[in-house]
């Protein structure tokens, strides 16, 4: 991982920062530095848009369990991870311009979710459950 981006992360979990901004970061994988240890439990929005991601870690939820708001847009993520569906307080997702081609049930559980982006990626059909969802 860059320097720089060490260093940003760092600075997010020292000062405990609620929003992180790593949008055109060339990132290729989610930064296992977002994940380590307990430093950023405050985070409540993270930006990711317009890097090259593929996934998302399995354990997103339990290490950043406070997000709000998720901005993942034009990245080249394939699957949601089923764990997104822990992410309780989650009330944005942004996943448009990837490449998705199923979105998994337990999207349905994001009970506060109220905005759920999902255009121009290369979905079939969606899960019945985001028809449960309250989003607008």
């Amino acid at each position: 991982m860059a320097s720089e981006l060490c260093k940003t992360i760092s600075v997010a979990r020292l000062e405990k920062h609620k929003n992180l901004f790593l949008n055109y970061r060339n990132l290729h994988h989610f930064p296992l530095e977002l994940l380590k240890d307990e430093g950023l439990q405050y985070l409540e929005r993270l930006y990711m848009k317009r890097n090259s991601l593929t996934t998302l870690p399995e354990n997103l939820a339990q290490k950043l369990p406070n997000l709000v708001e998720l901005y993942l847009h034009s990245n080249n993520i394939v699957v949601v991870p089923e764990a997104i569906g822990s992410l309780v307080k989650l009330q944005c997702l942004d996943l448009s311009d990837n490449a998705l081609e199923i979105v998994c049930p337990e999207i349905g559980r994001l009970r506060a979710l109220r905005h759920l982006r999902l255009a121009n990626n290369q979905l079939q059909f969606l899960p019945p459950a985001v028809c449960l969802l309250s989003i607008m």
